[in-house]
């Protein structure tokens, strides 16, 4: 548990499960939260790499505790246990950051697609485990008021366009911090990432009121019909969004999407039947004429040896009546 210094700040509860160096997925990792004189809080520790959790599927479980009950001593017992079906040891795999294209000279170039490996590829069954683990924190807090806190800030904001529509998704932050659930999110869009960046609020606002936000840690879903947008061949288009609880405090912005508009190159059309049968009656056609043309120059060459033959014969003939 990361101590909290003052007030305002987040405690964050994390635990590690692992097997030797290999991270542990799928487990269920459940932490509870004591101090004298106040109600026992549980929360379940999560590896979704959103909220309080920095990477997914590392085997650090994690989760903002922000029902802090004042100053004093709190105890913390973390229960870690999986199940035979449900449970996979991970293997070590490149973290690298896939790029689907890169832009040169104003032109898309698209990468390789990403390799896909099944599951079976990379992880490994993991028996049945039960553990236990216990700590404590020690809170200092500015007054006897419950601290606020916003939501949290969206991490894993992803664009696509499909059928000219652009579909953005996430997963849904909470009121307080990732607890509960945000009271409604501001969508920005602009063809600039810098200034999507630096200058969140002049940016193209999106007509999100009838989004209503899910509770923390499911996933989000956001079509937009992008009449205002001229999609042309080659255009990238920038989203960012925040989180608005229901005392109006806001998240920090999320990382930013981009969705691209880009049509490949057209493939050769391979002819239809009826071309295929038009190209055979061609050949047809030009075979029959030039059997003709042959046919013709046999018989021209025919009659001349046949002329020349006489013309001799009767010049011979001619010669012995001289004679």
């Amino acid at each position: 548990m990361n101590r909290a210094n003052k007030a305002f700040n987040p405690v964050v509860i994390y635990a590690e499960v692992s097997q030797g160096f290999l991270p542990v997925l799928g487990a269920t990792v459940i932490a509870t939260i004591e101090k004298d004189g106040a109600e026992a809080v549980t929360l379940e520790l999560l590896d979704n790499g959103t909220g309080a959790d920095t990477m997914k599927d590392d085997g650090i479980y994690s989760r903002y505790f922000t029902s802090l009950q004042g100053t004093g001593r709190y105890r913390l017992k973390v229960n870690a246990h999986g199940r035979n079906i449900t449970t996979r040891l991970s293997l070590k795999q490149n973290r690298a950051l896939y790029i689907p294209g890169y832009r040169v000279n104003g032109k898309i170039h698209m990468n390789a697609p990403r390799p896909k490996f099944a599951d079976k590829e990379i992880q490994v069954k993991l028996g049945s485990f039960s553990r236990i683990s216990t700590s404590s924190l020690v809170v200092n807090t500015a007054g006897d008021s419950a601290p606020l806190y916003p939501p949290c800030e969206v991490t894993d904001l992803h664009a696509r366009i499909e059928n000219k529509t652009i579909v953005l998704s996430w997963t849904a932050p909470g009121g307080d911090f990732d607890n509960g659930k945000a009271d409604h999110y501001i969508i920005k869009s602009s063809k600039n990432l810098l200034d999507l960046r630096n200058h969140f609020d002049r940016a193209t606002s999106l007509n999100s009121s009838n989004l209503i936000p899910k509770e923390a840690g499911r996933e989000e879903s956001f079509k937009i019909k992008p009449e205002n947008f001229i999609i042309e061949n080659d255009t990238i288009i920038y989203f960012a969004i925040r989180a608005v609880d229901d005392t109006n405090l806001i998240s920090e912005v999320s990382n930013i999407a981009q969705a691209t508009w880009f049509i490949p190159p057209k493939a050769l059309v391979p002819l239809d039947d009826d071309s295929d049968n038009g190209g055979a009656n061609s050949t047809v056609i030009v075979a029959i004429v030039g059997l003709c043309v042959v046919v013709v120059c046999t018989i021209i060459s025919s009659t001349l040896c046949v002329l020349q033959k006489q013309k001799r014969r009767l010049e011979i003939e001619k010669m012995q009546k001289h004679v």
